[in-house]
Formats: structure tokens, sequence, C-alpha cells
């Protein structure tokens, strides 16, 4: 198990622009703790930066979650936002490449979706995943199909049943559950993770109100992590947790450092 800080802790440009920020947050931890970081190719600032995070991340752990924004990965074969998102994987994948194998987190739908439009969405989705597994592979590159299903996209592209029938379809991919997802879709916790306790190789940490995904500090929603932990320790103790807060003011330096202590005791139990 590793622990991960989310570059979106720290404000994702800020933290490239200001990386101290982020080595303040894992400094105490003596290199047990990493950074994820997002990879957003529509900014060639922001990719300039990304492209130079080994001369500062050193020899930290470090992870990698997908390229999302302006990206749409139910987009469809000749069209310009399907080049789009083959030319950001891509982008993404040739970036992690010299970080040796690993994993990249995958969002299955940036866009609305209207229920007379899902089955539509949902099987080019598919066909999209499918394509880019094995383009993944060839990188090094496993991908982590990651759970979505926020009220605020609509119908969800897949519900609970069929984000967990993905990891039967594609036996190549694996699982990256995230926690604060799970509670503004009201699936149930410990059905997905008992079934999927297999393929899940880490989880997204952070809290909310139930309704909106505001990656809140863990205590400052209604999920109840005292909960997650028991399952965690029951059925993926080994699974990797990356702290995924929104950028927030109020939340100092101290208090990543004071989580980061916290999951790592919880996650020993």
């Amino acid at each position: 198990m590793i622990i991960f800080v989310s570059n979106l802790t720290a404000g994702m440009e800020e933290a490239l622009d200001r990386p101290e920020l982020l080595l303040d947050m894992v400094k105490p931890f003596y290199g047990k703790v990493g950074i994820e970081f997002f990879i957003h190719t529509f900014s060639p600032h922001y990719m300039e930066q990304m492209a130079h995070i080994k001369t500062w991340t050193k020899d930290l752990p470090l992870a990698f979650h997908g390229p999302f924004c302006f990206v749409e990965a139910t987009s469809s074969p000749g069209t310009r936002e399907y080049e789009n998102f083959t030319q950001a994987y891509d982008q993404a994948f040739s970036l992690i490449r010299p970080f040796g194998p690993c994993r990249l987190v995958f969002h299955s739908n940036e866009c609305f979706v209207r229920p007379e439009e899902k089955n539509k969405l949902q099987a080019q989705c598919l066909s999209n995943i499918e394509m880019l597994i094995p383009r993944a592979k060839s990188f090094g590159v496993t991908l982590l199909l990651e759970n979505l299903a926020l009220p605020s996209k609509g119908t969800p592209l897949f519900d609970m049943e069929e984000y967990i029938s993905l990891f039967d379809r594609f036996p190549l991919a694996d699982c990256l559950i995230d926690v604060g997802h799970l509670n503004v879709a009201g699936w149930d916790m410990e059905t997905v993770i008992r079934r999927l306790a297999g393929r899940i190789k880490g989880y997204h940490l952070h809290d909310n109100d139930g309704t909106n995904d505001s990656h809140q500090r863990i205590g400052c929603g209604t999920i109840d992590y005292s909960r997650f932990f028991e399952l965690y320790r029951t059925y993926t103790p080994h699974g990797d947790l990356t702290l995924e807060y929104g950028s927030n003011p109020l939340v100092t330096v101290d208090d990543i450092r004071r989580d980061i202590a916290l999951i790592s005791e919880l996650a020993q139990g």
C-alpha cells in the first residue's frame, strides 16, 4: 500500500508552478508517501511543467490520472472529439512511459447523459476502452477504470452493476474506486468493494454531503470512513490510497499531514 496526495489538493496549476506546496505535504513521510498527478493536455504550459516533475519529485512514488478536461471517452471515430481523445491519451502515455510500468486512471465520460442517449454512448465508450487498453499496454501502462455515476452528469453511463461487470469484460484493465463518487451515486460501498476486491488497485479519498462531488476533506461530509477502512482491511488491505481533495485555502499543509497519518493508521487497523 502506498499513500498519495493528488496535485489537485494544492491546485493543479499552482502545484506545478510552486512544487514546494506538494513537497511540504509529503516531506515528513520519508518517501513513503507520493504524489498523484493529473495529466491535462489542454494546457501547453501545464504539460511543459509535467515534463520536468522528475527533477523535483526525485525518488518519491508517483501515480497518474488520465486526461479528462475537454476529453470525451464516449466520442465517435471520425469526429474531432475522438481525435482529441486519442491524441490526449497518446500524449499521456508518452509522458509517463519513462517512469516505467505504471497505472493511469480513466474517466468514462464527461458529457451529460440523457436517458435516451445512454445505450449509444455506453456502447461507444466500451468500444473506446477496448481500443485503449492494448494501446496503453504498448506503453507499459495499465488503465484503472474509475467509478463515476455523478448526478451532475445525468443518467449514469454505467450504473453499479454495469460498472462491476466492466471487469469481467476487460480482464487487462483494473479498478480505481473513488469513495466520494460512491457516496453521491448512492452505491453500496460494501457490495462494490467485496465484489471487485481482486481487481481494486487503489482508492480516491475525499468527502461530500452525498449530493455534490465537492472533494472536501475527510470528516467534512457524510461518508463513514470508519466503515470504509473496515472494508478496506477486510478485502483490499494492499490497495493504494490517494487524498484527492479539491484546492481549499482553509485546508493547510499541516491538515494534509494529519490526514496522511490518520489514513495510514486506519489502513493498518
